[in-house]
C-alpha cells in the first residue's frame, strides 16, 4: 500500500485548523469534493477514521488527533528541508514569520525590524502579536520562525538567544506622593499600595508578581488588558504598577500623567530574547541576529 502523500497530510491539517471541509478547501485553494476525496483516500491508506463528519463541520477522532500531530511535525520538517536547500548561509531570504509578545511589540519592534532589514534586505518579514504560550506552540508547529519574548523558557526543541535585560520601574500617577521624590525608592513601598496588573495570560503579570511577592500579599482586583490600559489606570490614580523600562518612552513622562521611579538596590528585571526551533535551517542566522540586537542595545543600556 502506498504511503500518504504530503498533500493529503496538508489537507488533514487544514481541516483540523479550519474546522470544516469548506473552510479548509478555501485555504488550500482546492474544491471541496477534491479535498474530501483526498481525505477519504488518506483514511483508506491508514485504515482509520480520522474525522467525525456532521452538518456543523468536522471533528478529529482520537486517531485523527494523533495523525495530525505527526503530520504537523512531518510537514514542518519538509518545509525546513526545502528552506535549508535554498539558504545561502549568509542572509535571511524570503518569508520570515516573527511573533512578538504584546508587552514588547509597541516598544522595541521598530528597532528590531530596522536591525533585521538592515542586515537581511531580502527577508520578507511577517509580524504577529501573540502571548507566550500560543507563540511557542506556533514555533514548534513551524507556523512561526522566530519569537521575541521574555525568558526563560523550558523546551528541549527550542533554542534561545538573550538580547538584554529590561528593568522594572515603579509607575505612579503624577499626583501620587511618590511622583515628586528624587532618587530611587525601595521595593517595599509597594506594601502600602494598590498594585494593578495585566490580565491572566500575560507573562508580564507573572513577572511582576514574582518581583513583588515578598511585599505585596494581594494585588488589586483591577486588571488591565494591555500596557496602554495599565498606564492609563495608573494615570487616573487607580493604583500603581511596575512598568518595564522599554515602555516608558510611550506610556510615561510629561503629558501622560504617569511618573516612574527606579528601585534601589538590585531592581527587578525581565530578561528578553529571541526563540526559534533548534532544527530551523536559519538557526545560525538567528543566533547572529540575537547578538546584533544585544549589541544594538534595543532595550537600552545600563539602568543608571
Amino acid at each position: 500500500m502506498s504511503p500518504p502523500t504530503l498533500q493529503q497530510l496538508r489537507y488533514l491539517v487544514a481541516i483540523a485548523d479550519a474546522g470544516t471541509f469548506a473552510a479548509a478547501a478555501e485555504v488550500e485553494f482546492v474544491s471541496q469534493p477534491a479535498l474530501s476525496a483526498q481525505i477519504k483516500e488518506l483514511e483508506r491508506k491508514l485504515g482509520a477514521t480520522l474525522l467525525e463528519r456532521s452538518s456543523r463541520g468536522a471533528m478529529l477522532t482520537r486517531q485523527g488527533t494523533a495523525v495530525v500531530d505527526r503530520a504537523r511535525s512531518i510537514l514542518r520538517d519538509v518545509d525546513d528541508l526545502v528552506r535549508a536547500a535554498q539558504v545561502d548561509g549568509s542572509s535571511l531570504q524570503g518569508p520570515v514569520e516573527l511573533a512578538v509578545i504584546p508587552t514588547l511589540a509597541p516598544y522595541v519592534l521598530p528597532q528590531v525590524v530596522r536591525t533585521l532589514t538592515d542586515h537581511h534586505r531580502e527577508a520578507q518579514l511577517h509580524i504577529r502579536e501573540v502571548q507566550t504560550a500560543p507563540m511557542l506552540t506556533a514555533i514548534r508547529r513551524g507556523e512561526v520562525d522566530l519569537g521575541l519574548l521574555a525568558l526563560p523558557i523550558a523546551d528541549a526543541a527550542l533554542e534561545t538567544g538573550v538580547i538584554g535585560e529590561d528593568p522594572f520601574h515603579l509607575a505612579v500617577s503624577e499626583h501620587h506622593p511618590l511622583a515628586t521624590g528624587k532618587g530611587s525608592v525601595r521595593l517595599d513601598v509597594l506594601r502600602d499600595e494598590r498594585v494593578i496588573l495585566l490580565q491572566e495570560g500575560h507573562c508580564l503579570r507573572d513577572q511582576v508578581l514574582d518581583a513583588c511577592h515578598l511585599v505585596v500579599s494581594e494585588p488589586s482586583e483591577i486588571q488591565a488588558t494591555s500596557m496602554a490600559a495599565l498606564a492609563q489606570m495608573v494615570a487616573a490614580g487607580l493604583g500603581v504598577t511596575l512598568l518595564p523600562r522599554c515602555a516608558e518612552h510611550v506610556e510615561a513622562g510629561p503629558g501622560r500623567g504617569v511618573v516612574t521611579r527606579r528601585f534601589a538596590g538590585k531592581a527587578p528585571v525581565r530578561t528578553v530574547g529571541l526563540v526559534w526551533r533548534k532544527s530551523s535551517p536559519h538557526a545560525g542566522l538567528f543566533r547572529e541576529f540575537a547578538q546584533l540586537l544585544a549589541e544594538a542595545q534595543v532595550l537600552g543600556g545600563a539602568d543608571t
